[in-house]
């Protein structure tokens, strides 16, 4: 299973060619997102049906939504506490998108070197950083 980042999925909605390139290697795989990415995208629109369609165009477009459950909240702490221990932070979307990845045993796919090409979070977490120009 693969669980997308936000600025994946809006390159992988571009058609960026670098990402979808990338992605093809997952093709067999299950594709999700966290429903904070979810949320992330309904953010986008003002209106409640703008937001509605963007929830069918996502629940069409993957396999899953994957939930925030108390599961995940106890996984989010816990990588938390071993990341800042080796000197690593994280915001709160980012944390609770990789813990959900985590929580389901998904590897995470995202653009973000800035905060997820670190190795102690590559070390605790399968995480994909996709590298474009």
């Amino acid at each position: 299973m693969i669980v997308l980042d936000r600025d994946i999925l809006v390159k992988l909605r571009n058609s960026e060619e670098a990402v979808v390139e990338h992605l093809k290697q997952y093709r067999t795989d299950e594709w999700t997102i966290p429903s904070h990415v979810a949320w992330e995208s309904f953010q986008r629109h003002d209106s409640r049906s703008d937001m509605l369609q963007e929830q069918q165009h996502l629940r069409s477009s993957l396999d899953r939504i994957l939930p925030f459950t108390s599961d995940t909240a106890l996984e989010a702490a816990y990588l938390d506490e071993k990341l800042q221990s080796q000197g690593v932070t994280l915001d709160s979307a980012d944390l609770l998108n990789l813990a959900t990845a985590h929580t389901e045993g998904g590897t995470f796919i995202t653009h973000n070197k800035n905060d997820f090409d670190k190795d102690p979070l590559l070390e605790l977490t399968d995480v994909d950083v996709v590298m474009t120009e």
